[in-house]
Formats: C-alpha cells, structure tokens, sequence
C-alpha cells in the first residue's frame, strides 16, 4: 500500500500539471497575460480567506518583501508559460519550465551559500541541460522556438520565485504566499489592463478561476506529503507534472511531439526529479 505522502505527492502533480494545461486552453482563447493576471487573483483570494480563518500571526516586513520579490518573479514567469503554451508544444513548454525551480535554487545554493553538490545532483544537471538542448533542436522539427524561448524564461521566473519565497518562508509560510501572490496580481493584472480581452476573459472565467485553485491545491498537497516522505522525494514526485500537461494536450487537443521534443520531455522530469532527490 502507497504511503499517504506519495498519493499526496502525485496529486501535486496532476494538479500542478491539469492547471498549466487549463491556463494554456485558457490563454490560447484570452491572452496569457489577462490569464496570468486571473490565475494569481483567485489564488490570492483563497489564501486571504485561508489567512482570515487561520488568524496567524502578523508577519514581519522581511517575510512581506522578500515574499513580494518572489511573486513578481513568478508572476512574470506564470506569463511567459502561459505565452509558451498558447503556441504549441504543451508538454515541452511545461517540462522546459520546471527546470528552473530546482535548477535555479540549486545554483544558489552552490554559488552563494557554498552548498556540494551530490552525484545524483551533477547528474540531474545533466539531464536538464540536455533537455534544454533537445527542445532547441525540436525547433528544426516543427516546434515554435519561440514557446521554447518562454519556457526558459518562465524557468528562471519560477526558480527565482523558489529562492525568494524559501527565505520569506523561514518565519510564515501563509504570509509569504500571499505577498507573493498580492503582487504578482498587482504587476501581472496591472500589465494586462491595456489590451485585456474582456469579453474573452469572461468567457474563460471558470478556467481561470480552476487555474488558480489548481496551483493552491498542488502547494497544499505538497505540504501535506510531508508528513509521510522527505522533501526530496515529494519535490521528485511533484515535479512530474509536465508529464500531466503533455498527455492533456494530447487527448484533448491532438497535440502531437516530435521526437526531439519527447526526449526533451523525459529528460527534463529525468532531471528535475535526480536533482530533487539529491537534496
């Protein structure tokens, strides 16, 4: 029977996954900004309402700033996948775009904080950036270069927003979530506001909204996976979830890769998950 922590786990990743691949039909149809901008709201709605109920202390500046940094990097991050996926290659933009939340980090660790690196780690690099290079050779097969270009800046978003919010973490979880989302909201909505589609967000709306829920689900499932299983091996788990999003988008959509870009895929999530189960 399957630990609590790994069903916890993969339901990270099949939340994680099920949101970018809604974000993407959602974006395709409103834009990726409008969408970027609506994603972060909802989910800064349910953690205001998480914290009215929890009560929790009131959180320091520290936690408050470097929680704001963190989502202003995300939120630019969020935009440029939903861009990426809006031109195709769903699961090659997702995979390409989980790198950065271990590679990222991890190089900061190394370079500034003096951390080692383990082998199962160098390995992991490896496989990234063979990743990053197969995905720029599927461009010669047919895929957007482009969606590959945003979904490395979408990685480096995304990695940013981990470094930041771990140390926003260190005293309140909750309150580095939602300062990070605040601003996220603020700055991705914000830039939305001068060529919003109205009519087509509204028409996108409940996609959306199960975007934003979708993503507070999968940190939430994550948390909870803790309690049976390391991080390590909850962050592998999770971190599959591109695998989610390239299957949607080949049931739903009939959105077929070309082999350079499958092997993109599978080294990727080969990657992310040595690296994190390195940690």
């Amino acid at each position: 029977m399957l630990e609590p922590g790994v069903l916890f786990g993969l339901g990270s990743a099949v939340a994680w996954g099920t949101g970018d691949f809604a974000g993407g039909v959602a974006a395709r149809r409103a834009g990726a900004m409008a969408v970027a901008g609506g994603a972060q709201l909802a989910g800064f709605l349910l953690l205001v309402a998480a914290a009215l109920i929890l009560r929790p202390a009131a959180p320091s500046g520290s936690t408050l700033i470097l929680g704001a940094l963190g989502g202003v990097a995300g939120g630019i991050g969020l935009a440029a996948l939903y861009r990426g996926l809006t031109l195709g290659a769903m699961g090659l933009v997702s995979a390409v775009s989980s790198i950065g939340g271990v590679l990222v980090p991890l190089a900061v660790s190394v370079l500034v904080w003096g951390a080692d690196l383990g082998p199962l780690q160098l390995v992991g690099i490896g496989c990234a950036l063979a990743a990053v290079a197969a995905a720029s050779g599927a461009t010669t097969q047919g895929v957007n270069r482009e969606a590959v270009i945003l979904g490395v800046v979408a990685a480096l978003g995304f990695g940013l927003w981990f470094v930041f919010l771990d140390r926003a973490a260190e005293r309140d979880q909750l309150w580095a979530l939602v300062a990070a989302r605040g601003s996220a909201s603020v700055l991705v909505g914000g830039m939305a506001l001068r060529r919003i589609d109205r009519a087509g967000l509204r028409a996108v709306a409940p996609l959306v909204a199960a975007t934003g829920a979708l993503d507070i689900a999968a940190n939430a499932l994550v948390v909870l996976s803790f309690a049976s299983i390391s991080v390590g091996i909850s962050a592998a788990l999770s971190c599959t979830y591109p695998l989610v999003t390239m299957l949607l988008a080949r049931a739903l959509l009939r959105e077929a890769l070309p082999r350079l870009a499958l092997a993109a895929v599978a080294l990727a999530v080969a990657g992310v998950v040595l690296i994190s189960l390195g940690s």
